[in-house]
């Protein structure tokens, strides 16, 4: 797997980003080869991103872009600033929050949707499922 992190935020992650991108890439059979990008950054940026790409003018915690040929699969952008204040809301671990974020956006470049109920309910699901696998294999937080 060719996978570029580009942390522009203070995240100590990356590793454990890796490895669950590695359990991703392995769990859905996506060919070794295939590019991925990832970009920490914050809700000015992703604000920007959304706002000319989604024509939503308000930060979010990810944005997927699928890859413009094949041997690409995609660029997954993350808020950290977003995925911390969203964590802190729902109560939840931080690091298994920014995965299932992470997830999201990967499944994504893989079509997965949630336009509707029942495909929002199935993907999120599906994403702590990914979560909890990975964190079961004794990957250390």
């Amino acid at each position: 797997m060719n996978l570029t992190i580009i942390n522009k935020t203070d995240s100590d992650n990356i590793e454990i980003v890796e490895k669950f991108i590695s359990f991703l890439m392995e769990k859905f059979s996506i060919d070794k080869n295939k590019e991925l990008n990832i970009v920490f950054t914050d809700d000015k940026e992703i604000q920007t991103l959304n706002r000319d790409f989604r024509q939503k003018d308000a930060p979010t915690n990810v944005l997927s872009f699928y890859g413009y040929d094949g041997d690409i699969l995609g660029d997954i952008v993350i808020s950290m600033e977003t995925v911390k204040k969203e964590a802190q809301e729902q109560n939840r671990d931080f690091l298994e929050y920014l995965l299932f974020i992470i997830a999201h956006g990967f499944l994504h470049l893989l079509g997965y949707t949630h336009e509707t109920m029942e495909k929002f309910n199935y993907m999120m699901a599906l994403q702590n499922d990914l979560v909890k696998e990975f964190l079961l294999k004794g990957v250390e937080k």
